[in-house]
C-alpha cells in the first residue's frame, strides 16, 4: 500500500470526471450550438466546468475569455486532486502545475517587452493561485524585464532569466519560452525519480510517449519555419523521450530535407505519424495520437492522474477549436475534423 497516495479514491474521482467531459451527449449538444453565447451558457451550466465562471461577469465572454477560462479547469481540477496526495507524490503533482504558471510568466514577459500595459492581464492567468510559490500581485508591478527577473528570486525560474534585458526579450522571446518549456519537463522528470519504482516507471513511459510527439512536432516546425541552426534545435528539444533519445535526436535535427526527416521519424517513433496528417495541424496529430495512447494503457494510480492531465489538455483543445469553428461559422461536419476527441 502507497502511504502517499489514495490510489482507490483517485481512480474513482478520475473516473467519475472523466464521465462528464466524454459523454457522447455532451458533444451532441455543442455541435448543435450555433452561437459563442450558448456555448458559454451551457459551460456554465456544466457540472464541473461551471466552477471557473464562478464569480465573474461573463456577460462579454470572448474567444480568449473563453480559452483562458478552459485552461484554468484544467488546473482547477489539479487542485482538486492533489488532495489525495503526499510527500513526494504530491509534489509530482504540484510540478504538473508549473506548465500552466509558465504560461502567465510567458504572457507577462511578452507585455513588458513589447511596452504593452499590464491592466487586466490578470484576467488570462491560468496558474494555481493555491500552490504557487510567486508573487503574481508582485510581477505585475514590475516595470522591466529586469525588474521582473529580480521579482522571480528564489524561484525554479531565477537562473533562467535573471541575466536579461529589454533588448534581450525582443529579440529571443522564442527562445526564453522554449528554455522555461525545457525547464518544465527537466522538473517533472526529477519530481517522478522520486516517485516509488513502479510509478517511476509508469510516468515516465507516459510523459516520455508525451516528449517524444512534442519533439517529432518541434524538429518538424524548426526545420520548416526557424532559421534555427542545427545545434540549436538540438539544444531545445526535450530530454527524457521514450524512443528519441539523444543520438536520435541529433540525426534528425541534422536531417538534409524534409522528406529525409519524416521518413526517418516515423521510423524511430514506430508510428505513421507524417504519413496520417495534414502538415499544417502537426498539434492535432499529436493529440489522436496521444488519446489513442492513453485509451490503450489503461493507466491505474499514479497513471491515472497524468492519463487525465493529457486527456484534459485535448480536451480543452477541441473544446477552443470548436468556440472558434462556431465564432466563423466553419461546417459542423468540417469542424470535426480539425478535433482530436472522435464524435
Amino acid at each position: 500500500m502507497n502511504p502517499y497516495m489514495a490510489y482507490e479514491a483517485v481512480n474513482t474521482k478520475i473516473i467519475t470526471k472523466k464521465g462528464h467531459i466524454l459523454k457522447s451527449e455532451m458533444w451532441e449538444k455543442i455541435f448543435n450550438f450555433n452561437t459563442v453565447d450558448q456555448l458559454s451558457d451551457f459551460f456554465k451550466n456544466h457540472i464541473e466546468i461551471k466552477k471557473v465562471f464562478e464569480n465573474l461577469n461573463t456577460n462579454d465572454l470572448h474567444r480568449n475569455n473563453l480559452e483562458s477560462l478552459l485552461n484554468k479547469y484544467r488546473t482547477l481540477e489539479l487542485e482538486d486532486l492533489i488532495q489525495y496526495f503526499s510527500g513526494p507524490y504530491k509534489d509530482f503533482v504540484k510540478a504538473l502545475l508549473i506548465e500552466a504558471e509558465i504560461q502567465d510568466l510567458s504572457l507577462i514577459l511578452r507585455k513588458i517587452s513589447r511596452n504593452e500595459n499590464l491592466n487586466g492581464v490578470q484576467n488570462s492567468f491560468i496558474h494555481s493561485e493555491k500552490y504557487t510559490e510567486i508573487n503574481f500581485e508582485k510581477l505585475l508591478n514590475s516595470r522591466s524585464v529586469q525588474q521582473f527577473a529580480e521579482n522571480l528570486k528564489q524561484t525554479v525560474y531565477y537562473n533562467d532569466l535573471r541575466n536579461l534585458t529589454n533588448e534581450d526579450l525582443i529579440k529571443r522571446e522564442f527562445h526564453i519560452e522554449m528554455k522555461l518549456h525545457l525547464l518544465y519537463y527537466n522538473n517533472l522528470i526529477k519530481k517522478a525519480d522520486l516517485l516509488n519504482k513502479d510509478d517511476e516507471r509508469i510516468s515516465k513511459q507516459i510523459i516520455g510517449y508525451k516528449i517524444d510527439l512534442e519533439n517529432a512536432q518541434w524538429i518538424y516546425r524548426a526545420l520548416n519555419y526557424y532559421n534555427l541552426t542545427p545545434e540549436e534545435i538540438l539544444i531545445y528539444s526535450l530530454k527524457g523521450g521514450n524512443k528519441l533519445n539523444y543520438n536520435r535526436l541529433k540525426k534528425l535535427c541534422y536531417t538534409k530535407t524534409m522528406n529525409e526527416y519524416m521518413k526517418m521519424a516515423n521510423s524511430y517513433l514506430k508510428l505513421n505519424f507524417f504519413n496520417e496528417i495534414e502538415l499544417n495541424n502537426v498539434v492535432i496529430s499529436i493529440d489522436k495520437f496521444m488519446i489513442e495512447y492513453l485509451r490503450k494503457g489503461n493507466f491505474h494510480g499514479i497513471g491515472s492522474i497524468l492519463s487525465y492531465y493529457y486527456l484534459l489538455g485535448i480536451i480543452i483543445y477541441d473544446l477552443t477549436s470548436v468556440t472558434e469553428g462556431i465564432k466563423y461559422n466553419i461546417p459542423k461536419e468540417k469542424l470535426k475534423e480539425y478535433l482530436a476527441f472522435k464524435i
